[in-house]
């Protein structure tokens, strides 16, 4: 259920069910995210600023960074709400923050994202001026997470795996849907890694398109560390950074 006001916040309430959970029987990481996408898309489409009104000028938004900072995960069967907010806007990108609380008030995380405008045919950063100011309102609350750090190139000694992005990875802009990255980053480790560990904080940054028949490499550093770092490369170039800080489970 999705709020009726929705001018400075909106939320979004949803329950875990046992087909979205992951073999621990908690909400995954890849279903946050895509939660963040859906919530974030739904204000901005109620903000009159949703795809829809953007296409009208060939733009669209595209997910630039996210950070995500979780106490703990909902279960299976466990309600849960995302509230969302814009905290900064320029000409080309907008600052969105998001907390999910539990029934009873209490947070299981926030999040902190940044949204580019992009010109589909140029494939470069769009210019959202024409767009009325009073269709971003901005919202002065809370988000007591970091944003995220900066993510220097791995050095010569990290991990490497190769990938060739197919069929299912490419979304309707064509090019590399967000979760898929995740998926490719995630898979990495071992289901006995995540029976022994959850992930605290998870940061990730795009800097170019991957697209359909490409082949990458993943690349980590401190994979059996509390803090991983990683990023996919293509012939020399990083495409995506990304960070996890994994906490043990207790028993």
């Amino acid at each position: 259920m999705a709020a009726t006001n929705f001018q400075t916040e909106y939320n979004h309430s949803y329950v875990l069910t046992a087909g979205e959970s992951n073999a621990c029987g908690r909400m995954p990481l890849t279903l946050v995210t895509e939660r963040v996408i859906e919530v974030a898309t739904e204000h901005a489409n109620a903000l009159g600023i949703g795809y829809a009104a953007l296409i009208t000028k060939n733009m669209g938004w595209v997910l630039s960074r996210l950070s995500i900072e979780m106490t703990r995960y909902p279960v299976i069967n466990e309600h849960y709400t995302l509230t969302t907010w814009i905290e900064t806007y320029n000409r080309h990108f907008s600052e969105r923050n998001m907390v999910m609380t539990a029934p009873d008030g209490s947070v299981f995380g926030y999040m902190r994202t940044v949204w580019v405008a992009m010109d589909f045919e140029s494939r470069t950063m769009a210019d959202l001026t024409s767009f009325e100011q009073e269709a971003f309102p901005v919202a002065d609350l809370p988000c007591p997470i970091e944003r995220i750090p900066r993510m220097p190139p791995l050095g010569a000694d990290a991990v490497e795996e190769s990938y060739t992005f197919r069929y299912c990875d490419i979304d309707f802009n064509r090019h590399v849907n967000t979760v898929r990255y995740l998926d490719l980053i995630l898979n990495h480790w071992s289901l006995d890694h995540f029976d022994k560990n959850i992930i605290r904080r998870f940061d990730i940054m795009f800097r170019r398109e991957c697209h359909y028949g490409e082949t990458v490499l993943l690349r980590i550093e401190g994979s059996q560390c509390d803090k991983s770092a990683c990023e996919i490369v293509r012939e020399g170039e990083r495409l995506v950074d990304a960070r996890i800080e994994w906490q043990k489970i207790e028993k």
